[in-house]
């Protein structure tokens, strides 16, 4: 069974964490200390479960009037699966309900063709977050 929980910053994360721990720093080699920050503690937090196991995570927060997406990660055996896009869909319904006038994503490269499905663009040019390729996308709702 496919479950999602909603968890506030303040909430337990320890699912969550272990998730972007490890597909962040174990796999993809992020240094810890560029992947908790102070956005975690005002983030709404998602975690998607698959019969009881978590599976994938990702956060939302605002910041001036902008909503954020990130932090988004499937464990590797659980990718290609319809997981990425489920917890995507979920996100993107939470975030219409927000009323939001724009929605932006810091995305790896490799994934920017997984967001344009959802109605993201690329804008501007390509930079390293974590010693890994990333491109803005930005999402304005009409």
């Amino acid at each position: 069974m496919t479950e999602l929980k909603q968890i506030e910053g303040t909430g337990d994360l320890t699912d969550a964490f272990q998730i972007r721990h490890e597909v962040f720093i174990q796999e993809q080699k992020v240094a810890p200390e560029l992947e908790w920050d102070e956005w975690d503690k005002i983030a709404t937090h998602f975690v998607l479960y698959q019969d009881k196991v978590p599976i994938g995570t990702a956060r939302v927060f605002e910041k001036d009037g902008i909503w954020y997406v990130g932090r988004m990660a499937i464990r590797k055996e659980y990718r290609g699966k319809g997981y990425g896009k489920f917890l995507m869909d979920n996100i993107m319904r939470y975030l219409k309900s927000k009323k939001p006038t724009k929605i932006v994503i810091n995305a790896q490269t490799s994934v920017l063709s997984f967001y344009r499905k959802f109605g993201f663009m690329e804008i501007g040019d390509e930079f390293l977050e974590a010693g890994i390729k990333h491109k803005e996308m930005v999402y304005l709702p009409r």
